[in-house]
């Protein structure tokens, strides 16, 4: 019987360091992914006021059709006269695992925020993920600095104090489930690096994640990012078409990646605050036609949630498809290029989108928005060297349990052939 018990019950050491991990959990990770789930729906708020104001302003003074270019260049512009430089998340994400404090200092990581409101606000192609996971991240040091401050002087909070990364990626996980409304995709996405998620990683960033989500539901409800009026229906024969799919996932994010490429070589001889403006005029002429063939519809702003919604709505010829993909590639890229700072996974899964509508269109399913949504997934997983994260993405962001086996399917072979060629 004592052996037994010992198998079932943890011994003394066990239920001590148990308790240190919920104690840290209950009164350091949940406030904090409380108080950063708030922030973080406030901004969101805020930014979604603000973008109307601007094209409001931009109508009023006719100024509308050079948005991006005044948008990028202001980027630039704070970027070169703040300090900041050239900013890459992708690059900070990688420091962070290593020296977090070197890679968000506050007042930095505020700026960098700044610049994102600045390049999305006024029309350039990025995600609203990218100031969240900066902001996310800010936040959580400070929140560790903190409550090393307090340790320090308070002895029963010593027993509270947390690793730096773990605040950070706890912080990262509670922005990013405010805004895709998917905490478990904010919890992943916050703990993964390099394709590798450990569970000393993923434990505080669930909790972080779940409790930053009660608060933004709480305030703005429960409605998925992409709600389907009707369930979706698994066939077999759509196993065949989302494999096809994922290879023009693979050759259409491939040409992403050589676009980019090419621009960044050529814009990157223009000193920085030229580079925006450079690339704010070409982002101008990119607005050119959704201004006068879809009547002002937001092809190549923002992240693409409008776009996406539209796509979804099944009534999208092959022909414009393939002609949203080409002007929000191109957007993006150009964005990127040009020294605009923000997220990749929105327009990504918005390009995807419209590769999968083509197909929508093409094949006539019977169910509109199908194979749009797991073009979507698999387009975000392939320019993110991701194969289950825009899968789980997916299945969240929607509550479409039939989307999943597709999505795998296209999302493995669009990253096999992303990793393939860059290899």
């Amino acid at each position: 019987m004592p052996a037994l018990t010992q198998d079932l019950v943890p011994r003394r050491f066990q239920q001590l360091r148990l308790l240190a991990h919920t104690r840290r959990l209950v009164f350091v990770v949940m406030p904090l992914g409380a108080l950063i789930g708030l922030l973080v729906t406030l901004a969101l708020g805020g930014l979604a006021r603000l973008e109307p104001q601007i094209a409001g302003w931009g109508g009023r003074t006719h100024l509308v059709i050079l948005l991006p270019a005044i948008g990028l260049f202001l980027t630039t512009f704070w970027l070169r006269i703040s300090g900041l430089g050239e900013v890459s998340l992708a690059r900070d994400l990688d420091l962070g695992h290593v020296a977090p404090h070197a890679a968000y200092p506050f007042r930095a990581s505020m700026g960098k925020v700044l610049a994102c409101v600045l390049t999305i606000g006024f029309g350039g192609s990025a995600g609203v993920e990218g100031p969240g996971k900066w902001l996310g991240s800010a936040l959580g040091l400070q929140y560790h600095r903190a409550s090393r401050w307090v340790s320090r002087r308070v002895s029963q909070a010593r027993r509270l104090h947390a690793h730096p990364l773990v605040m950070v990626e706890a912080g990262a996980a509670s922005a990013l489930s405010a805004v895709f409304r998917a905490p478990l995709s904010g919890a992943l996405m916050a703990a993964e690096h390099h394709g590798q998620i450990t569970p000393g990683a993923l434990i505080p960033c669930v909790v972080a994640s779940a409790t930053g989500y009660v608060v933004f539901s709480g305030l703005s409800g429960t409605m998925p990012l992409f709600p389907q009026v009707r369930p979706f229906r698994l066939h077999a024969q759509d196993l065949a078409w989302a494999f096809l799919l994922g290879i023009a996932i693979g050759v259409g994010a491939n040409a992403f990646f050589w676009t980019r490429r090419k621009l960044q070589g050529a814009l990157g001889r223009i000193p920085l605050v030229w580079r925006g403006l450079a690339g704010g005029l070409g982002l101008t002429v990119l607005l050119l036609p959704a201004r006068h063939l879809w009547g002002g519809f937001p092809v190549t702003e923002g992240g693409g949630l409008d776009l996406v919604r539209q796509l979804l709505a099944g009534d999208t010829l092959p022909s414009q498809a393939v002609a949203f993909l080409a002007l929000k590639l191109l957007a993006t890229a150009v964005t990127f290029a040009a020294g605009g700072v923000g997220g990749l996974w929105l327009p990504s899964f918005t390009m995807g989108a419209a590769i999968g509508a083509a197909f929508d269109a093409a094949l006539g399913l019977g169910q509109p928005g199908y194979l749009t949504l797991v073009g979507a997934a698999a387009f975000a997983g392939a320019t993110h060297e991701s194969l289950l994260i825009p899968v789980v993405f997916l299945a969240e962001t929607t509550a479409q349990a039939a989307l999943v086996v597709p999505a795998l399917v296209g999302s493995t072979v669009a990253y096999l052939m992303v990793r393939e060629t860059s290899a």
